[in-house]
């Protein structure tokens, strides 16, 4: 059952604190893996309250305040279901007060202390973090799960970022516009790195797309370590917190814009990075250039361009990409042009159409040509069955060995 609304948690009132039992297998796994991960408890709540609260010391100099809401994930094989399922139910106090009241969860408005929101398997020390906004309020008997194949994908760093789909059911509503959310699995000795993650991702308010962006970053413990230190450089360099510099993009069109094209082009890395067939990926540098050079297993050298399809589909479902520069040449009408042979392949990026960072490959040799101007692309290129769903299905079809500045 719920505890009275005025009870307090290390000095401090949250929304709600649960009389809990059977956690407390949960609470010393946490415990573990504050110190596994470097810190030290200077102060923790007991097992039978939840959420748990941990005030700790880490070996940084960090003074961390973690109020966790542990739900517990189990592998119990179920007919009907998948083998390597590990299933959680959100559920805390009695089923009565459960089925009629509002569960929120507490945040720190000061934001000294970070609501973690965990599915926890104590047996087998395995973690996933949620993102805490989404699953506010706690929904009724909810379940979530998690797959023994994200776990395996940890590997030795003890981390594994990915998206999962959440479409509304007949009783709840998507919790995302996009129609999923991130996942962070991880090992008991990253808990700290994540106490991290979600900090930085809740200040900044980021949404399903760029806290997994920004969880790939985390997932070297080196990597991890140079995030927790100090501000970014650009904060420093404009003088401006995080949170700022966020909203002045939103609230401008052509800096966002700008910023979803550098989006697109990090996970464009990340997933090319990732592919078997694919031996080399380079980043370029320069802006009137193509975007990355890429080196296939087989020995191909492809240059590829990244673009973001338009968010208008035509009323027949059509998906179309720009294939041209963002800026204009007044005593040129093709400055704004690419010539067929500036880059080999176009990377479209569907996210502005299906909400997910999913990319179609097309060669230029099977683009359509500009109707004026011989040599030179169309403007505007439909993504049809010339668009395959990896660079390594283009094959043959893609010209190779450009290598024109």
């Amino acid at each position: 059952m719920a505890e009275q609304p005025g009870e307090d948690l290390a000095g401090r009132t949250y929304a709600r604190v649960y009389r809990a039992s059977g956690r407390g297998d949960m609470h010393a796994l946490l415990r573990t893996a504050i110190e596994r991960s470097g810190g030290r408890v200077v102060w923790e709540s007991a097992h039978t309250r939840a959420p748990f609260y941990f005030g700790v010391q880490t070996d940084r100099g960090e003074s961390l305040g973690l109020l966790i809401y542990p739900v517990r994930l189990t592998r119990i094989v179920t007919k009907g279901r998948p083998s390597d399922e590990h299933h959680a139910q959100v559920k805390f106090g009695a089923d009565s007060a459960w089925r009629t009241e509002v569960h929120p969860i507490g945040f720190d408005v000061a934001g000294v202390d970070t609501t973690l929101f965990l599915g926890i398997n104590a047996q087998e020390e395995k973690l996933v973090g949620l993102d805490p906004a989404l699953w506010d309020p706690m929904p009724l008997g909810i379940s979530f799960y998690a797959y023994e194949r994200d776990f395996d994908q940890m590997g030795a760093d003890g981390w594994h970022a990915w998206e999962v789909d959440t479409r509304g059911g007949s009783r709840n509503a998507a919790r995302t516009e996009e129609g999923f959310e991130s996942r962070v699995a991880f090992t008991p000795d990253r808990l700290l790195d994540f106490a991290r993650f979600e900090k930085r991702a809740t200040d900044l308010a980021l949404d399903a797309a760029l806290r997994v962006n920004l969880a790939q970053r985390f997932r070297k413990r080196s990597s991890a370590s140079e995030m927790a230190e100090g501000i970014h450089p650009l904060e420093a360099q404009f003088g401006l917190p995080a949170p700022k510099i966020l909203d002045l993009i939103a609230e401008r069109r052509m800096l966002t814009t700008a910023v979803k094209g550098g989006v697109a082009e990090a996970h464009l890395q990340e997933l090319l990075e990732a592919d078997p067939g694919v031996h080399r990926v380079t980043r370029r540098t320069d802006d009137r250039g193509a975007d990355f050079d890429v080196t296939l297993a087989s020995g191909q050298e492809l240059v590829v361009e990244c673009k973001n399809v338009s968010p208008t589909v035509l009323a027949d479902g059509t998906i179309q990409v720009e294939t041209q520069r963002t800026r204009n040449s007044k005593d040129d009408p093709t400055g704004r042009l690419y010539r067929f042979d500036a880059f080999d392949v176009v990377a479209a990026c569907l996210f502005s159409v299906t909400g997910n960072w999913e990319f179609r490959f097309a060669p230029t040799t099977k683009l359509s040509e500009h109707a004026k101007f011989d040599g030179f692309l169309a403007t505007k290129q439909t993504v049809d069955n010339r668009w395959s769903n990896s660079i390594t299905e283009l094959g043959a079809s893609a010209p190779s060995g450009w290598t024109a500045n």
